[in-house]
């Protein structure tokens, strides 16, 4: 059995593809069921259509439905046999019995290996670059690129829909933002990306799930190398665009930050008149990105920032003293947007939350969402899994800061001084970092960077796995004496032997982070497992 996910990389040879595809604009096709909704929403003065007469079916599953027909016009393809209606899987392993399967193919996979699985699973065809197998009894649509032709059927339902469509990138903290613009909008009128859905293949799968029912789609687009943010943007086109800030992420791909600036910056570059633009006042490069003209500019920042949309970060002192919230405090926040005020309370520990809430806001305004109903519908706020999540155990009274879906400089920095905060609050803190990858040259001094914070904030335990943290620890401890006391190892499951018993010391609070290929997250389970053991 065979599947793709989202973060299956293609990019490199699939990017010419992904443009031509969407961009010679697919003859719209005839669906067989209008289902429409309808709501006047206005963009800084103006109307703008929100899922008005969205027209699509979908299955059971949430997957849009296309005919064959459909499937070979959208993707310009060749009807080679005649197959039912169904939506689309690229995964052998999850296919349904009507579903239409589309065999990607890359450097790592096959996908037209596997479509005799798909065939015994039940599927109504296959959308495949070569040609049927012999006896072949279902439907065949053949392609000359199957990830553009995912990518032409994304496009071809985008084109469907009417409403505001809110593309969103960032160096750090953009899932957080994602997740907010989706509350500040209304969760449930909403559809969002999911996971880490946010490229050449997972954007396209999130569009062909979207209910035909929602008034705004939230899309959260990844980057790793220059021309990726423009190939999604084309998919989605966007009508509110946002980037929330520049900082050292995938420096491999792009040489430096300008480099990470400029990729970035792609969101705004095809943007058409009329869309919104949403950018950072707080960030210097995103400031400096341009706008083409007829497009509107819409800032957030913090207060005293001039920005359009500002926030105001306090702290709520009212928590119990036994509560995990003596721990992270729940955050007050004021967002002003003129003369007009509201105030949010945030369960949810995290220096980034400011920001994203100030955008999520700035994102929702521009839409014509009043400000009162933004506050209370941020509120419900939650951090997902990996990402800031908190966690207590009660009979051991550890408190865990599970940040371990990924890591870079800037959101290691975030995390380190939420730890620091709770150290200041006489807390015995834990910090428990894996390697940030995909730094490039730059790689070694920012591990110092980052290990040299950990010092200067003074925690009780300070734990590192990974080759580039083990020559920052060197290097830092040629310099000053209580980075010899940094426990390194070579990987996750060597740290958590080293610093078991001091991580699991009764009342600590503990950070773990680090990037996804590190594997941090083991050590978070083994924390939060109630047990503490290997």
């Amino acid at each position: 059995m065979w599947g793709v996910s989202s973060s299956g990389r293609e990019m490199p040879n699939a990017t010419s593809s992904i443009v031509s595809a969407v961009t010679r604009d697919p003859r719209r096709v005839g669906a067989r069921r209008r289902v429409s909704s309808r709501a006047a929403v206005r963009l800084w003065g103006r109307h703008l259509a929100v899922a008005s007469a969205s027209r699509w079916d979908v299955d059971g599953g949430g997957g849009v439905i296309f005919t064959a027909q459909e499937l070979t016009a959208a993707t310009g393809g060749e009807l080679v046999r005649e197959g039912t209606p169904g939506s689309v899987s690229t995964d052998t392993r999850a296919v349904r019995s009507g579903q239409w399967f589309l065999a990607l193919t890359g450097e790592r996979f096959d996908g037209d290996a596997f479509v005799d699985d798909a065939l015994a699973a039940g599927c109504a065809g296959v959308v495949s670059t070569r040609a049927p197998p012999a006896n072949w009894t279902a439907g065949y649509v053949r392609v000359k690129n199957a990830t553009a032709a995912l990518q032409a059927l994304a496009f071809d339902v985008r084109r469907r829909f009417e409403g505001p469509v809110v593309g969103i990138t960032g160096s750090v903290g953009k899932t957080t933002a994602r997740d907010m613009c989706a509350l500040a909008l209304g969760n449930e009128e909403t559809h969002a990306t999911q996971g880490n859905f946010n490229n050449h293949v997972g954007l396209p799968l999130t569009i062909l799930r979207a209910p035909p029912c929602a008034r705004a789609w939230v899309l959260e687009m990844g980057m790793s190398a220059p021309g990726e943010i423009a190939a999604l943007a084309a998919i989605a086109r966007p009508n509110v665009r946002v980037v929330t800030n520049v900082a050292p992420a995938h420096l491999e791909g792009v040489g430096d930050v300008d480099g990470v600036a400029r990729a970035k910056a792609e969101m705004f570059a095809s943007a058409s008149e009329g869309d919104v633009c949403v950018v950072n006042a707080d960030d210097a490069r995103v400031m400096g990105m341009p706008v083409p003209y007829g497009c509107r500019r819409v800032s957030f920042g913090t207060r005293g920032s001039g920005a359009d949309v500002e926030v105001d970060a306090a702290r709520s002192e009212d928590e119990r003293a036994d509560d995990w919230t003596a721990v992270f405090p729940p955050r007050a926040l004021r967002i002003r947007n003129g003369k007009e005020t509201v105030s949010v309370r945030l369960s949810e520990p995290g220096a980034h939350l400011a920001a994203c809430a100030a955008c999520a806001a700035a994102v929702a305004v521009s839409t014509g969402v009043p400000l009162s109903d933004i506050g209370a519908r941020l509120a419900a706020f939650e951090s997902p899994k990996g990402r800031m999540r908190v966690s207590r155990d009660a009979a051991t009274e550890i408190t865990v800061l599970d940040d371990a879906y990924n890591a870079s400089p800037k959101s290691v920095s975030n995390a380190i001084e939420t730890l620091r905060d709770a150290r200041n609050r006489g807390h015995r803190t834990v910090v428990v970092l894996g390697d940030m990858l995909e730094l490039g040259s730059a790689s070694h001094d920012l591990h110092v960077d980052a290990l040299t914070r950990c010092l200067d904030a003074g925690f009780d335990v300070v734990g590192v796995a990974g080759d580039a943290f083990a020559a920052a620890a060197t290097r830092v401890a040629a310099d000053r004496a209580d980075a010899r006391d940094v426990v390194v190892a070579e990987d996750a499951e060597s740290l958590w032997e080293l610093i078991r018993d001091s991580a699991s010391a009764k009342g600590s609070v503990v950070l773990v982070k680090g990037s996804r290929g590190m594997g941090m997250e083991r050590i978070a389970q083994k924390l939060t497992s109630g047990s503490g053991e290997s």
